[in-house]
This record gives structure tokens, sequence and C-alpha cells, in this order.
């Protein structure tokens, strides 16, 4: 748990991230008592930074392993000081491949990933992804997302992450999986996972410029006949932003999860509203 005092960040202090990342690729093992992480990411080093090593910040993780270019790094090749761990003397491009496990079910921050319920919920903003892997979590560095979700059908029927779904299936021993892609870059704080017993109203909607979008709110069981409002409230919205702005859904769905136990109240992650 964090128990250091909020610290006040002013503009005038900011330098840029030492390391860009294009893509990030996650593995989750969901398991309340050790949830296993897997995290690939490409980086290149920032022109606009001085600084010559990876900084990843990470909190409440144990850390499995570290391998950066095919290569395991051993304790002497970094160093973890508090909440930042960070790799000198790395080239100029490096593929960064992180283990870690987490605890959900005894994550009471309620930041990162965690259980409530008996389901799977996230909270990124402003510095909760930190608490699912170590990452440059940070507003500044934005990167295209990978994810596969994987666990037991029986107790988390539905797995849901930002983006699009591009494959689903069977893992065998009661277990299944769901890979999900968002093709555009976002920050960190706008990443989204859940995994849960839900139903949905869908329906499909034709956007401006020809596609069809599946639309969907997920709902406990019981809840469903409340969701024609935030349906209707969702096409509504769409619709205004391309008449009124010219911009359209870039994704081919867009999920909002509305749920009893979620913390924050709203999370507007990207392609997955979670109220």
């Amino acid at each position: 748990m964090r128990t250091d005092t909020p610290q006040t960040i002013y503009r005038k202090d900011y330098t840029p991230p030492s390391y860009l990342v294009d893509t990030v690729e996650l593995g989750f093992d969901l398991d309340p008592a050790r949830t296993i992480v897997a995290n690939r990411m490409t980086m290149r080093r920032n022109p606009d930074s001085a600084q010559r090593e990876i900084e990843l910040y990470g909190e409440n993780l144990e850390l499995v392993a570290l391998r950066m270019n095919g290569k395991q790094l051993g304790e002497k090749d970094y160093r973890i000081e508090g909440n930042l761990l960070t790799i000198p003397g790395t080239p100029e491009e490096v593929t960064l491949e992180i283990e870690t496990i987490c605890v959900p079910e005894q994550n009471t921050t309620l930041n990162g990933l965690y259980t409530s319920n008996g389901s799977f919920y996230t909270q990124c903003e402003a510095e909760g992804f930190r608490a699912i892997t170590y990452f440059p979590d940070r507003p500044d560095v934005m990167a295209k997302y990978t994810v596969m979700l994987r666990a037991a059908k029986d107790k988390y029927p539905v797995l849901l992450s930002n983006g699009n779904l591009v494959e689903e299936g069977e893992l065998g021993d009661g277990r299944h999986y769901a890979k999900w892609e968002d093709p555009f870059k976002k920050p960190s704080y706008l990443f989204a996972l859940v995994a849960a017993r839900l139903v949905c109203q869908e329906e499909t909607f034709r956007l401006a410029d020809g596609r069809d979008a599946l639309l969907q709110v997920w709902v406990e069981e019981g809840n469903l006949d409340k969701t024609d409002y935030a349906m209707q409230s969702l096409k509504n919205s769409i619709r205004w932003d391309e008449e009124r702005w010219g911009l359209e859904l870039d994704l081919d769905r867009f999920m909002i999860v509305a749920v009893s136990d979620f913390n924050m109240g709203a999370m507007e992650n990207k392609g997955l509203n979670i109220f």
C-alpha cells in the first residue's frame, strides 16, 4: 500500500522520457491470489532526452524475469530503488520482456488490477498501470497495445479489454482466452481490463463512413432492463461527434461496463468505459 505523501508536480520540472514505447504485448493469467503478467515492449531511445537509461515504474509487484533483446538480465544489470526500476547502458532500440506477479485480491488501493465481488477490474488513471507491470507510466508515452486474457471460464465468462476482439477460444482445464488489439496509440492510464460474469445489450451501428460498429453495454445479471438509456446515449454521442466535429469511432466496437463494484464512479478508457 502506498503510504508516501503525494508530491506536487510542476510543468517547469518536466523532463521528456528517456525511451519511447512503440508496441506493448500483455498476457494475463488471471487468478485472484496470483496473477501472472507477461509484458513485451518494443522501445527506442527518445532523441529529445539526454538520458541513456530506461526507467520503469512498478508498485507492489514481484519481479520474476527481465529480458532485454532476448538476454536474461541479472540483478547486477539493473537496480530497483523504491518504485523505480532502472536499466543503465541500454542500446538505441530495445525489446524488453518482463514477467511479474501481482495479487489482485489483496489490492485494497483499488489502483491497477483488483478484484471486487468476484470480478476483475482495472483503474489506471492517473498512475495505476504501474501496479500491473513495470512500465514508463506517464501520459507522454503512447503505444499500441495487444492484450491476451486467460481465466477460468465458469468464474469469468466475459473477458474484455481495449480495442477490437481479434481472437477467442478454449484452453482446456476449464479455462478460456480472449485476445484484444488496439491499433491506435494511447497512454497507459487509458488501459482497461474486465473479467467478470456479465450480460450485455448490443446493437450494430452504422457510422458516417459506412462501417458497422458493434456497441455493447455490459451489466450484471438482473440489470439488463436498465441499459436502454445508456445505449441511446452512446449512439447519440457517436453521431454528435460525427456531425459536430467530423470525428468517427476509429474502432470496430465500443463497450460500456456498468457494475455496482467499480470504485471510481466513471473511467473513460479507450473503447471500454467503466462505470
